[in-house]
């Protein structure tokens, strides 16, 4: 057995992701992990004692990266604290990424089995944009002061979930920009320095990726 210390752990996690998004979520055990991997079912082993912990490990990773993707093209976006473009980073973000797509958008079901017994995330990944996001963005001036947080945290993840529905989309840039024009002229707030509206989605991005308190 090769010692746990020089295994490359995401060697395996992209083997998990891998029978996950290929065969399903029943076809994700130590011995599948490891075939799919190269390595042997005792190395998986030394890293992972089940299947479940090796898929909460890659969707710990995943969820990481895609807010680490988020909050970089937010920070290079002059206007990247406004809610119209963070939702278009959102959306490029999970359809970019096929874990991330296969797991909030074709196969929830899956999302949601690993998620059932995990403590690992304060908040489930999603395509749509919370309404306590939209309030704190509101106090910061980013967002209009004449808009219910609530109903448009509703309306963006109605768009979601018909996006979801109706994906894969040939024309998704296009659909994200017009969403993205809807947003900015209906919720935005007309300021020039948005570098407010980056600090509250760092914040919040950051707190989720926080692993709760053990009950």
């Amino acid at each position: 057995m090769t010692s746990s210390s020089l295994i490359d752990v995401d060697v395996v996690l992209d083997a998990t992701g891998d029978v996950l998004m290929n065969d399903g979520y029943a076809a994700v055990t130590l011995a599948s992990i490891a075939s799919r991997s190269g390595l042997s079912a005792s190395d998986v082993e030394s890293l992972f004692a089940s299947p479940h912990d090796a898929m909460v490990a890659m969707l710990n990773r995943e969820f990481s990266g895609m807010y680490s993707n988020i909050v970089q093209n937010i920070d290079r976006d002059p206007r990247g604290g406004l809610l119209s473009r963070m939702y278009t980073y959102i959306l490029s973000s999970v359809y970019e990424r096929p874990l991330a797509k296969t797991l909030f958008i074709i196969d929830r079901e899956s999302l949601n089995a690993i998620m059932r017994t995990s403590h690992s995330f304060s908040y489930t990944p999603n395509v749509g944009i919370r309404s306590d996001l939209i309030e704190q963005l509101q106090a910061a001036g980013m967002v209009r002061d004449d808009v219910d947080a609530r109903t448009v945290s509703s309306v963006l993840s109605a768009c979601s979930a018909g996006l979801a529905l109706t994906a894969p989309h040939d024309d998704l840039d296009a659909i994200s920009a017009g969403l993205a024009t809807l947003i900015a002229r209906g919720v935005d707030a007309d300021v020039t320095d948005t570098s407010a509206g980056k600090a509250v989605f760092f914040e919040w991005a950051t707190s989720l990726t926080l692993p709760r308190e053990s009950a």
